[in-house]
């Protein structure tokens, strides 16, 4: 009589899923290429004999030998020993006395620059000329220059005081003038506008004849300068002498000091030519300070 033990097991799901998921073969690989050995040759040593080797340390005890007499000059000499250090003394009383003696005067001499303001040990810096007074020195002594010229000349200290107290009496005069040859100048211009305007002859000449008719005028104004002068003082009376010789100073700044700068000539030509615009600033001072004082 046979039961359900009586059967024999077997595993069956290692062969069905062996027949599912069948094994992959290996992958195959390149066959790796097989380097031969490379062989390094190394050079034989040469090989010296025993009679080159001797020959060549003659040669060099011969070279050192010849170098030493020839250049024994350029050698330093060998550092001599130096005998030991004799046990030193006590110093005499004497000798302590004079030490201390040096060690003052040393300690005064280093302290004697602090007494005028700089430190111990550096020596005083030199003093920086002042431009301002190389200035006043320049002007002052042009200035001096050229009135104790016109002093010699016409035997008045007071000359140059005179000769603008001239010129502002004639500042009306004088004012016409500068007027004259600014309109004539200004006619001249307007002229050469309305000269390209014009035909013919009347073109041509409307240019000179403009100037004329402009130098006409200013040299007329004279009474008004005067007049428009009466009717701002006492304002007319200060700024007649600006009028006087603001031209004049003007003229001897631009046609001697300032070339003379552009130039770079040296020191004393530049003097020189500041000598005029000097003596004409100081002469309308000194006329001022008269009038004023007067």
């Amino acid at each position: 009589m046979s039961t359900l033990t009586d059967v024999e097991y077997v595993r069956v799901g290692p062969q069905i899923s062996a027949r599912l998921n069948p094994p992959k073969p290996p992958p195959v690989l390149p066959p790796v290429p097989v380097v031969p050995p490379v062989e390094v040759s190394v050079p034989a040593e040469p090989v010296v004999s025993a009679e080159t080797t001797e020959a060549a340390e003659a040669v060099v005890e011969e070279a050192v030998v010849e170098e030493e007499s020839v250049h024994w000059w350029q050698k330093k000499p060998a550092a001599e020993t130096e005998p030991p250090a004799e046990a030193e003394a006590e110093p005499s009383v004497e000798a302590i006395e004079s030490a201390v003696a040096a060690g003052i005067a040393a300690g005064i001499a280093v302290a004697a620059p602090a007494m005028d303001g700089t430190a111990p040990g550096t020596a005083k810096a030199p003093r920086e000329p002042n431009p301002r007074i190389w200035w006043l020195l320049c002007n002052g002594g042009a200035a001096a220059a050229g009135h104790l010229v016109i002093w010699s000349l016409a035997g008045d200290p007071m000359a140059g005081a005179h000769y603008v107290a001239r010129m502002t009496v004639s500042v009306p005069q004088l004012a016409a003038a500068g007027l004259t040859a600014v309109a004539a100048y200004g006619g001249w211009r307007v002229g050469g506008l309305l000269r390209a305007l014009l035909p013919g002859r009347i073109g041509l000449a409307v240019r000179p004849l403009g100037a004329v008719m402009a130098a006409m005028w200013g040299a007329g104004t004279a009474p008004l300068v005067q007049t428009g002068l009466n009717a701002i003082e006492p304002w007319g009376t200060l700024l007649s002498p600006l009028l006087a010789t603001g031209p004049l100073a003007a003229a001897c700044w631009y046609g001697l000091d300032r070339p003379a700068a552009q130039a770079r000539l040296i020191r004393p030509v530049r003097w020189l030519a500041r000598v005029p615009l000097a003596t004409v600033v100081v002469s309308s001072l000194l006329y001022t300070t008269s009038g004023a004082l007067l």
